[in-house]
């Protein structure tokens, strides 16, 4: 009985190693559990102070005045404040790199060794911004004489005059200011596109094919025109046409931002206090000083400033 007795103190020895053994290693991956969770909550935190510093400052930069608010917005946006924010600005290029970093205190792994403690941890982002290059816009294009007319043109620096009073003014489709006499609709105040779903892709410098009618672009039969009454639109800017009707092309040379206040497409597509719809095809509204956000638009160089400017994350 002695020799038994002894016999299950060392079993009962042996399970409290073994149990002992397992603690560490329940512990370990209580760890890898909690303080890894909580280190991608953090960069997350990171990564989104980084993504709006960098797109802030890239909206300050496209205002001409860049502003560095890197380190404010890394620390607003983690939860404990303890994060630094840094900036490398490339006005040249146009785009701006931000970091954040912090340290992060981990809250078991500490136990299974000092060097374990803490983990540091960090996010990138790239913002871009200028004027638009190339995307998608509603298949209608404005003359670049109808914007000079509309807004006074631009100021002895280049930048275009839309602080002034804001001027309603009306587009036609058959030009009545920059053409006279020919009146020819190709080289009209506006024109169609051709356009997939009622969106024509353009790029600047690039020549855009026409689709003539007076009843808009064929792709936007089912368009519901409704949803831009009142609203804000990019709309490419043409200088240079060639040709007529469906062998004609427009050269694009910028977007600018119209806010519509009134159009007649035709019979059926009409809104707004206006004379002599449907016979005469136009759109009213004013130009403005306009920032995208939507990522829609690239951004690059060559472009004719109308007061609409892109930021947008690159990375």
């Amino acid at each position: 009985m002695r020799w038994l007795n002894g016999r299950g103190r060392r079993e009962r020895g042996a399970v409290a190693v073994v149990v002992a053994l397992c603690m560490v290693v329940l512990m370990g991956f209580t760890a890898l559990a909690i303080d890894v969770g909580s280190i991608v909550s953090d960069r997350q935190q990171l990564q989104n102070g980084a993504d709006a510093g960098a797109l802030a400052i890239a909206e300050s930069c496209q205002r001409g005045s860049c502003i560095d608010t890197a380190d404010k917005y890394a620390k607003a946006n983690k939860l404990d404040g303890q994060a630094t924010g840094t900036a490398v600005i490339n006005q040249t290029a146009g785009s701006v790199t931000v970091e954040a970093t912090s340290t992060h205190q981990n809250w078991f792994a500490g136990v299974l060794g000092k060097d374990l403690s803490t983990t540091a941890i960090g996010a990138k982002a790239e913002a871009t911004w200028g004027a638009p290059l190339s995307g998608e816009t509603l298949p209608l294009t404005f003359s670049w004489c109808d914007f000079f007319w509309a807004t006074g043109g631009w100021d002895a620096k280049g930048t275009p005059k839309l602080d002034t009073t804001v001027v309603i003014t009306d587009v036609n489709l058959k030009e009545k200011l920059c053409t006279p006499p020919a009146h020819n609709e190709v080289s009209g105040g506006f024109g169609w596109l051709k356009s997939t779903n009622c969106l024509a892709t353009i790029i600047v410098g690039k020549t855009v094919g026409s689709d003539p009618g007076m009843d808009g672009s064929g792709s936007c039969k089912n368009f519901d025109w409704t949803s831009i009454q009142g609203k804000t639109v990019l709309v490419p800017i043409f200088q240079v046409y060639s040709d007529q009707g469906n062998n004609a092309t427009y050269t694009i040379i910028g977007v600018a931002a119209f806010t519509i206040t009134g159009y007649c497409f035709s019979q059926q597509d009409q809104w707004g206090n206006l004379k002599k719809c449907p016979s005469n095809r136009q759109i009213q509204g004013h130009f403005i000083y306009y920032k995208d956000l939507t990522a829609n638009f690239s951004v690059g160089p060559g472009a004719t400033d109308f007061g609409t400017s892109v930021a947008k994350l690159t990375g």
